[in-house]
């Protein structure tokens, strides 16, 4: 398993910073896939992207640069802060209250996004309307950091309306939060989220070649 070195001289010539998903490898590949990355190469890593609550058990990375990307199940809130430093699928108000609690529980804290919806056949993600009230909600949290919005892609879309979902996100940020930062795209349209100009982008299985 050898690192994509086209892919990422395509960052570095950007200003988008690289998520990595490592969700798609055991403990060894991942270790193995990171060792590979050049100091260079680092500054555009973001570090790692985990969605089940056993693999983050079983790796137990470095909770700096572990983020969580995921439907949050309350139940397994408290597994989440322990390893992770950053959420980027935050949807639920009632939670955001509950993520404060359990971060004053363990002496912790957290980053998040506020997740958006954007695709009319899935649940996940708040509407525009609410997210003065998810804003105003963070802001009452002593542990909890506001850094941006994100959005889990559609399934089917062509180049075009990927576009306007990356603008749609962008368009979010620059109304309510100018400094932020938007988390999106995948392996599949990385090209299209650099041009577009999005912070953060998740790239899994084409990380390697």
């Amino acid at each position: 398993m050898k690192l994509n070195k086209k892919l990422l001289s395509e960052f570095m010539a950007s200003e988008s910073k690289l998520l990595a998903v490592t969700k798609y490898w055991n403990t060894q590949e991942t270790i193995e896939l990171l060792e590979q990355f050049s100091d260079e190469e680092k500054n555009i890593l973001i570090w790692l992207w985990e969605n089940r609550i056993s693999s983050l058990k079983e790796k137990n990375l470095e909770r700096e640069w572990t983020h969580f990307i995921w439907n949050i199940q309350t139940k397994e809130i408290k597994h989440i802060l322990a390893y992770c430093s950053t959420i980027h699928s935050l949807d639920n108000l009632k939670q955001v209250r509950k993520i404060d609690e359990i971060c004053s529980k363990q002496s912790n804290w957290i980053k998040v996004f506020i997740q958006m919806h954007i695709d009319e056949h899935k649940n996940w993600g708040i509407h525009q309307s609410k997210i003065p009230e998810f804003i105003a909600a963070i802001d009452e949290t002593e542990n909890i950091s506001l850094v941006g919005f994100s959005a889990i892609w559609k399934s089917e879309c062509n180049d075009e309306e990927r576009r306007e979902e990356f603008r749609f996100l962008k368009k979010i940020r620059n109304q309510y939060l100018p400094n932020g930062l938007i988390s999106a795209g995948t392996s599949r349209d990385y090209k299209i989220a650099i041009e577009e100009g999005i912070e953060i982008i998740r790239v899994g299985k084409s990380l390697v070649i």
